[in-house]
């Protein structure tokens, strides 16, 4: 079977929304790879104005003229770890939320988190004094999104055990108490944007 088939029987199955947002994610990253080695051939520029409409600008008057990025930013990843540790979080905590709250409110969840990390990352960059150095710093990714569906998941089974490498058993509470803490240390970083969408 081939694997355009594969990603049609995907999209063709009403109970799939995990799978499917996924692969949604793992093929606009390829797309995006596959146009920098394109453009980066041709010594064009053009790869930052396909980023420019799809990233989640900082400032209002940018997302005035580019709406769409309130949700297109939840689906954009450029570094292959970024993607990797996002849709594997998105996976294991995504089943949980699938198998207990059904589909449909998985894919509202994600998309809930899209926008609601993106409303932290516009007021933070534009009221937080600390962070005007940044301003004009697009985010891309799906962390908010799938720190959405991970707190969402430990406050529907708090007690549930997953069991990490080396660590062993940790209940799903802590391992979204750890999440959030690790993305407020994150605040100071190189990478203030892509922190505050988390919480």
């Amino acid at each position: 079977m081939s694997l355009t088939q594969d990603i049609r029987d995907a999209f063709s199955r009403r109970d799939n929304a995990l799978n499917q947002l996924i692969i949604i994610n793992a093929l606009v990253f390829a797309v995006l790879i596959i146009l920098r080695a394109i453009f980066f051939i041709a010594q064009s520029g053009s790869y930052q104005l396909v980023m420019r409409q799809l990233a989640l600008p900082s400032d209002f008057y940018s997302l005035l003229r580019h709406p769409w990025t309130l949700l297109t930013y939840a689906f954009v990843h450029e570094g292959f770890l970024h993607i990797l540790f996002n849709m594997l979080n998105l996976y294991w905590f995504g089943q949980l939320i699938r198998e207990y709250l059904g589909d449909r409110r998985l894919v509202s969840l994600y998309i809930l988190g899209a926008l609601v990390g993106a409303a932290f990352f516009l007021l933070a960059y534009n009221f937080i004094p600390a962070l005007q150095p940044f301003v004009g710093q697009p985010v891309i990714g799906a962390s908010a999104s799938v720190t959405a569906v991970i707190v969402a998941a430990a406050t529907l089974l708090p007690d549930f055990t997953f069991m990490l490498f080396i660590i062993g058993a940790v209940k799903i509470k802590w391992i979204a108490v750890a999440v959030v803490l690790i993305s407020i240390a994150g605040i100071n970083g190189g990478n203030p944007g892509g922190e505050i969408t988390h919480l």
